[in-house]
């Protein structure tokens, strides 16, 4: 017997407002089954014979995309599974899989990691998703199609412009290599396009744009002065910061204040100490504040919440890169190099260093 389905309103039912449901109506041996497409129209804004939604609904447009969606998995469904048509439960479990026909890579590959948790280091799995959703923010959606050698010559170049050092933007590539390998083995992609690509692992010191401590005072300066405001006024917050305590963009960004304990050391005198994990390694970390100033950075806030709320990476590097040209200093900056900004420290912070290590 062969299955048939059809987009129709469903006539026997209307809300309060005059509206029905648009539903989908699958049949096969003998057995009928009604799946609501979750869209309210009233009977005169549908078209019968196109089976889409007239022009006087609002929201005719997403609406008419929506159907079209869900008409085209539903025919591929069927199709499928032609000469052996599918019962009702067994169409409605594939029609309900989010996974089933999706075309996006995003979609897929986050399931497929999903899957990887039990086989590989919980550092690696948080890369990836970092990787994500690094690429979400350049690019929201991904077709498999759309994988291509070209595609990844413009995020290469795409991670320069941002400001991303070489060595990050190959570990990157790193990454993505591996989650395309998992689409290819899955005949999602006929062949991965890294094999044109080059990964270099080898990259020379790019720290040759470190702030020195005459330019890294200018900055404090201006953010003493509030000559910015809002957007720029915190990046130059988070990014002093980063300086004085070395913290990661990833780091600073999950601190919390109750990661700041007041501690005594040999001496009796007492300082307020920031520990939590590294990112990478997950070793624990303990940094001293002794300095006013950096002090002064963290601001008040309650213990459960975050210290630092920062925008996307993409922003708070086009707004850093902005600020260093206002104060006419001559380095390529991005937010990842105050990691290796290099603080003179005082004896008595040294040995303070020594205490707590």
């Amino acid at each position: 017997m062969k299955a048939t389905f059809r987009i129709e309103l469903r006539k026997y039912y209307t809300t309060n407002d005059g509206k029905q449901a648009i539903c989908l109506r699958y049949t096969a041996y003998r057995r009928t089954t009604l799946i609501s497409l979750n869209i309210f129209i009233k009977p005169q804004q549908w078209n019968k014979s196109s089976c889409t939604v007239r022009a006087s609904e609002p929201n005719c447009y997403y609406y008419n995309k929506i159907i079209s969606e869900f008409y085209t998995k539903a025919n591929a469904i069927v199709i499928e599974n032609f000469f052996k048509p599918l019962t009702v439960p067994q169409f409605l479990e594939k029609i309900k899989d989010k996974f089933y026909g999706n075309t996006d890579f995003y979609v897929f590959i986050e399931n497929e990691i999903e899957l990887l948790k039990k086989a590989r280091a919980s550092g690696t799995i948080e890369n990836y998703y970092k990787l994500l959703n690094t690429m979400k923010e350049w690019k929201p959606t991904l077709s498999f199609t759309e994988i291509t050698l070209d595609f990844i010559q413009k995020f290469h170049n795409h991670e320069l412009e941002v400001g991303n050092l070489l060595s990050t933007i190959y570990k990157k590539h790193s990454n993505f290599k591996f989650l395309v390998g998992i689409a290819v083995d899955k005949e999602k992609i006929a062949k991965n396009p890294y094999e044109k690509f080059e990964i270099k692992k080898n990259i020379k010191a790019q720290n040759n744009d470190v702030l020195t401590e005459e330019e890294l005072e200018k900055l404090q300066a201006v953010y003493e002065k509030k000559v910015y405001r809002r957007g720029k006024q915190e990046v130059l917050r988070e990014f002093l910061f980063s300086c004085y305590t070395s913290l990661s963009y990833a780091e600073f960004f999950n601190v919390t204040y109750t990661d700041i304990k007041l501690i005594k050391i040999d001496t009796g005198e007492s300082f307020p100490l920031l520990s939590d994990e590294r990112t990478k390694t997950n070793i624990t970390y303990k940094i001293p504040i002794v300095s006013p100033k950096v002090f002064a950075l963290i601001k008040k806030g309650k213990s459960f919440q975050k210290i630092f709320s920062p925008i996307s990476n993409h922003l708070t590097n086009r707004y850093l890169k902005e600020i260093i040209k206002d104060l006419h200093i001559e380095k390529n900056m991005s937010f990842h190099t105050a990691r290796h900004y290099k603080l003179s420290l005082p004896l008595k912070f040294n040995d303070l260093h020594k205490s707590v290590a």
